[in-house]
């Protein structure tokens, strides 16, 4: 995420980032980097829903494109980095995949393995609708607090 330059895309079922995650996808939209997020819009726990939906005001507001996934299940994990650099896996964007539960990620340093990468996540973005940041200021309070409750509870999610 540090290392990109021009395009970083991510692709996650579950997106309750730690501080260090956090702070590289900010840092990535603030020197200009085009981030996309790629995630579904119905997630199975409604408790990492809301945890993850706390995150989209800060990204939003950097100018990271966020894309709900709407053609079903959605559970890849994946990052493209340039059209240059892949990683995919079994690591979701949260704190338990990361810290606790021993994921593993393949990363590859290869332009014709990133492409194809790349061309599934556009795929994924082609069966997506593009999170307004407008429309997202306009969600109900109880949303907002929702997922301002459940923030707090993202390192046990």
């Amino acid at each position: 995420i540090n290392a990109s330059m021009d395009e970083l895309v991510l692709t996650t079922p579950y997106l309750v980032p730690d501080d260090s995650i956090s702070r590289a996808l900010r840092g990535a939209a603030g020197r200009g980097v085009k981030v996309s997020l790629i995630l579904p819009e119905r997630v199975d726990s409604i408790l990492t829903r809301y945890a993850s939906r706390s995150y989209y005001d800060e990204l939003l507001e950097l100018g990271v494109e966020i894309y709900l996934y709407k053609a079903g299940l959605l559970h890849t994990k994946s990052i493209t980095v340039d059209n240059s650099i892949a990683m995919f896996g079994t690591v979701n964007m949260d704190l338990r995949s990361i810290w606790l539960n021993y994921e593993v990620a393949l990363f590859f340093y290869d332009d014709v393995f990133t492409e194809e990468l790349r061309a599934l996540q556009q795929s994924y973005i082609d069966n997506s609708d593009r999170l307004d940041p407008e429309a997202w200021k306009l969600r109900s309070f109880k949303e907002q607090f929702l997922e301002n409750a459940l923030r707090i509870m993202s390192p046990l999610l």
